[in-house]
């Protein structure tokens, strides 16, 4: 009878909590961000729920909008249809100054607008400087200590008005597992996408099919981004990276380097469209095909990394 009244009353608990703690999930998740950036930061609702990963409580914020002041008045710098919060039950219990730690994150139907003008200046600069942050001396009410995140259904657009280079990367699939608490951790990513990119109304690639499936080193304290064991595939072309892109005072250092594992032909048929390469499965091939190149350099305001590209084909044949 006892065991019976103290289930009732935890199924009880975990359905009545969330209205007990949801204005103050909304606060904090407002003033998180309004504490961060300089943009109008809009959200349809946020939802608690300790069903829904338990024994972990969840958060779900709908219909997140950040959108640019000027120079880019009213452009949509990012849209979420749906972002997920993970953390531990005990977070909801602490006071609305103290810090909540959130340990994962996942979001669907999102979109990420990167805009250059003829200036030179983006429109994702919208992180307020130190000074105006440090004058309050109050601390972030949310704390990022990620084990794992995940993004289904993204699009990432970019446009640059003075090269007139535009890039959308569509139906990106990414997740991430990896102890972001630690200065330096071993990423485990998978990511899946298709790329188009022209410029000045030249096309280059159209609906370009990539995976990658990589462990990145990734040293916070210094910014340093290691690509390790990695597999990539552009259509069916399989690739393998190696090298690190670091954050310097400037800009991005490269240090990259790609080529394909085999030197197979059967390298060239990856190349081909997946729409057109169902019936290249049975396709016999002889001789060599081969992809290299690297990236290294510093990229900048006034400087661009060097970078080649090396395709090379011996005694080919194919049958």
């Amino acid at each position: 009878m006892i065991i019976g009244i103290l289930i009732i009353l935890l199924v009880g608990t975990l359905f009545a909590a969330p209205y007990l703690f949801e204005d103050q999930i909304k606060a904090k998740i407002a003033k998180a961000i309004n504490n961060k950036v300089d943009a109008k930061v809009t959200f349809a609702d946020a939802d608690l729920s300790l069903i829904k990963n338990f024994p972990n409580a969840n958060v779900t914020v709908e219909k997140l909008l950040i959108i640019n002041k000027a120079p880019f008045e009213g452009d949509t710098l990012v849209s979420l249809g749906e972002l997920n919060l993970k953390m531990s039950i005990k977070e909801l219990f602490k006071g609305k100054e103290e810090t909540m730690n959130i340990d994962g994150i996942t979001s669907k139907n999102g979109l990420i607008n990167i805009i250059f003008n003829k200036e030179g200046i983006g429109n994702y600069d919208i992180a307020l400087k130190d000074d105006k942050t440090a004058a309050d001396g109050k601390k972030s009410p949310l704390s990022l200590k990620i084990q794992e995140y995940k993004i289904e259904n993204f699009k990432f657009k970019y446009f640059d008005e003075k090269s007139k280079i535009k890039m959308l990367i569509d139906s990106i699939n990414h997740e991430g597992t990896g102890d972001f608490a630690a200065q330096k951790l071993d990423l485990a990513t998978k990511s899946k996408a298709k790329i188009v990119l022209s410029m000045d109304k030249v096309n280059y690639m159209k609906n370009v099919s990539i995976t990658l499936d990589a462990i990145l080193g990734i040293d916070l304290k210094n910014g340093k981004y290691t690509f390790k064991k990695n597999k990539a595939l552009i259509n069916q072309l399989p690739l393998e990276f190696d090298g690190f892109i670091q954050m310097v005072d400037g800009g991005q250092e490269y240090d990259l380097t790609f080529k394909t594992p085999t030197s197979s032909f059967k390298n060239f048929l990856g190349i081909i469209p997946a729409a057109y390469a169902s019936s290249l499965k049975n396709v016999k091939t002889t001789g060599d095909f081969t992809v290299a190149g690297f990236a290294k350099g510093l990229y900048s305001d006034t400087t661009v990394p060097k970078f080649n590209v090396e395709i090379a084909s011996n005694n080919a044949s194919f049958q």
